[in-house]
């Protein structure tokens, strides 16, 4: 009936049954034969038409004067949650971790931000898995496909995994030949990858090697950190691409062993499976896979 009503005022609004059509987009007979429906719903008449136009009855200005401003008000709220929803205004809540917002994502979702300035983006770090279905976060970036059936993953890309060390460790100690080499290597290792590492040579990824040091230098649950504690000429230490793309530029890391590189990492968004991601949170997912370059 609601929708009848709502009818009603925008004919009353219009002035005719005619124009109403023409706003509204639908055909004039559907708008009449509606309005009679809701004439025998009320039981009386609304409006005494002729062929041109109509004038209301006591009946007809007593709903208009009482409904009016409900109706136009349900209409704004149903307006503002459709726009809400829509994708270009709103929350989003994200969960990620820390250290790949610092030195990848950051960038790509200022972007986003520009170019969406109704979105208001909350994120939540942390390099330690945070609880998802007790944040109400609309999505959580993860490393790694995650073992909980009740997830619906996206993958959003792949990080290559690396040796590296500073000129002055490599200057001091030697460049490494072969994997073999690095139990002699005093080793930073970050628990935020793991503790044994897997390299793959890349030029044939079937030829692997499963390393655990025994020199351990340090272990640290940060990867900055550890990168910082390489660059200070302590050791060699594997981190992911994103982690080292601007020291290996400019020289403060140098690669080890550059014919291998540790398992890759893949990036996913998940999201609860009976959880419906709004359109605003799905934009911004299709945002990243189509835009980060890991």
């Amino acid at each position: 009936m609601f929708d009848d009503i709502s009818l009603f005022i925008a004919v009353v609004e219009a002035g005719s049954l005619k124009s109403a059509s023409e706003n509204l987009k639908i055909p004039a007979s559907t708008v009449s034969r509606r309005i009679k429906a809701l004439e025998v719903e009320f039981g009386c008449k609304l409006l005494n038409r002729s062929s041109h136009n109509f004038e209301m009855t006591r009946e007809g200005h007593k709903l208009f004067d009482n409904a009016y401003f409900h109706v136009n008000s349900v209409n704004s709220i149903i307006n503002e949650i459709q726009n809400d929803i829509s994708g270009d205004k709103g929350h989003i809540k994200v969960l990620a971790p820390t250290n790949l917002v610092a030195s990848c994502l950051q960038r790509y979702m200022s972007c986003y931000l520009h170019q969406n300035p109704a979105i208001d983006l909350e994120l939540e770090l942390s390099n330690t898995l945070t609880e998802f279905y007790s944040s109400n976060a609309d999505f959580a970036i993860r490393v790694g496909k995650q073992k909980d059936s009740d997830l619906t993953s996206l993958k959003l890309g792949r990080i290559e995994t690396m040796l590296v060390a500073s000129p002055l460790y490599i200057e001091s100690q030697g460049m490494l030949a072969q994997p073999q080499d690095l139990e002699d290597a005093d080793i930073i290792i970050s628990n935020l990858l793991t503790a044994s590492w897997a390299l793959f040579e890349c030029a044939n990824t079937n030829n692997r090697v499963v390393f655990k040091p025994s020199k351990r230098r340090m272990l640290v649950n940060d990867l900055q950190v550890a990168k910082q504690f390489s660059m200070s000429g302590l050791g060699i230490t594997l981190l992911p691409s994103t982690e080292i793309k601007a020291e290996l530029e400019n020289q403060q890391l140098v690669r080890v062993l550059p014919n291998w590189q540790g398992a890759n990492r893949d990036v996913y968004a998940v999201w609860y499976r009976r959880q419906l991601l709004s359109s605003r949170a799905s934009k911004l997912i299709d945002y990243l896979k189509q835009n980060v370059d890991f």
